[in-house]
């Protein structure tokens, strides 16, 4: 039996073997349970009263001993839909609070600031921060681009790019590669591809005063946004440059 499955449908990895014991062996008292599951007695009543609050266990009293049975697996359905209600619930709650967290927020983000995300999930907020106000600034360049980089930041890139070039912003990339990336890039509409061959390790991202560092593609992954004008520049004037050097 495969316990990260229902790791991954909510419960605990203590709940998942407790829930296991009690399809395996039926109506049962803790000491049937403990035996089959491995575990020792320190939490087994809460395991079991935790299964109870989901609606995947029941107790019962025979001969003035505490009997536990398994819900019927069809319960789970029940349990994820019940969890499904609740995050649509939170999702229109917090859509109705996002203006007023964002009134709270205002921490002059315009002032010169550098702030280090790490993982995935920290790469693509460092992304959305740095764009959330391109509007103003519509250009998007980058180099350091490559096909040999996690697949999945590649993916990304390309979804997003489609994303905004769809509202007329001019977009640059200069890529250290022809890969597959580059190809599959290079046709989308308003983006511009050029290749210099192993420019930098460091992918390079510039939103108007913001600029995004991609340091490192390992898991944890590295991404710096720097809200700063001069160190934009910079960077602008640098990647100009280069774009004169690089082909098509």
């Amino acid at each position: 039996m495969d316990y990260k499955k229902l790791e991954f449908l909510g419960l605990t990895k203590n709940e998942s073997l407790v829930y296991i014991s009690l399809l395996k062996l039926g109506t049962s008292k803790t000491g049937k349970i403990l035996k089959d599951s491995g575990l020792n007695s320190g939490k087994i009543y809460e395991i079991l009263e935790s299964l109870k609050n989901k609606g995947l266990a029941s107790e019962s009293v025979i001969d003035n001993v505490k009997h536990f049975t398994a819900s019927p697996p069809e319960e789970m359905v029940y349990l994820i839909k019940e969890k499904k209600e609740e995050i649509d619930k939170q999702e229109v709650v917090l859509k109705n609070l996002l203006p007023q967290l964002e009134k709270i927020r205002n921490l002059n983000l315009e002032e010169p600031r550098s702030v280090i995300y790490k993982g995935f999930k920290g790469f693509k907020t460092a992304v959305n921060e740095a764009t959330k106000y391109l509007e103003q600034n519509p250009e998007i360049l980058a180099m350091g681009i490559s096909s040999s980089k996690d697949e999945r930041i590649s993916r990304f890139w390309r979804t997003w790019t489609l994303k905004i070039s769809a509202h007329d912003i001019k977009i640059k990339y200069l890529f250290s590669d022809r890969g597959g990336h580059y190809e599959q890039t290079k046709k989308i509409k308003n983006c511009k591809c050029k290749v210099i061959e192993d420019i930098t390790p460091v992918t390079v991202d510039i939103f108007g005063n913001k600029v995004v560092l991609i340091l490192n593609y390992d898991e944890p992954i590295h991404t710096t946004l720097i809200v700063n004008e001069k160190t934009a520049t910079s960077f602008r004037t640098f990647f100009n440059q280069l774009w004169k050097k690089g082909k098509y």
